[in-house]
């Protein structure tokens, strides 16, 4: 069943791009670094499959805001917004906000709570819009890269390749808040 999908990629291009758009709403690094090994491995075109995977990355991104600014004014929403912690929380995400959407661009697993959490607290769409654009084709794009060239050398040296750049990205995201992060409003949560 795999080599029919790999073969039916390889011929119909359009095919892989929808499959690896599809698969980055499931788990977006491993759909990017499935994609990386498949065009190691296979003459799948890389720009469809690159393109695919950033175009689906950003779009789940986006998509997480829209929930969480819709899930601001559901009932469920403001009762949640009504009580002192969330009121508290809130208003430490929102003095920091355009910080923390673009270190969880580089912090696997933080984006579904930060990019719904800049939703429910109203975050202005066009910053966190463009935070989402510019940095996904760097995360993405350089995890596809690093798969792709690992996957040429066998998939032996994925964790080799891998660890250094993401120590580095991890450093750099845990510092953006200071790099990024204006004037503090609110109070500071214990």
């Amino acid at each position: 069943m795999l080599a029919d999908l790999l073969a039916l990629a390889q011929q119909q291009p359009w095919f892989l791009g929808l499959a690896l758009f599809a698969a980055t709403f499931i788990a977006e690094d491993l759909a990017t670094i499935a994609a990386g090994v498949l065009v190691a491995q296979t003459p799948a075109d890389p720009v469809i499959a690159v393109a695919a995977v950033i175009l689906g990355t950003a779009t789940g991104d986006l998509a997480l805001y829209a929930a969480g600014r819709w899930g601001a004014g559901t009932g469920i929403g403001r009762k949640l917004r009504g009580r002192s912690d969330v009121r508290r929380a809130e208003s430490w995400i929102a003095g920091r906000v355009l910080a923390l959407v673009f270190a969880a661009r580089f912090l696997p697993g933080s984006r579904l709570p930060i990019y719904t959490a800049s939703g429910l607290i109203r975050a202005p769409f066009a910053p966190v819009a463009a935070i989402i654009v510019l940095t996904t084709p760097l995360w993405t794009g350089g995890l596809f890269a690093i798969a792709w060239l690992a996957g040429a050398a066998e998939a032996q040296h994925l964790l080799a390749a891998a660890l250094p750049a993401g120590v580095v990205l991890a450093a750099a995201a845990l510092l953006a808040p200071r790099w990024f992060s204006g004037p503090r409003r609110g109070p500071a949560l214990t």
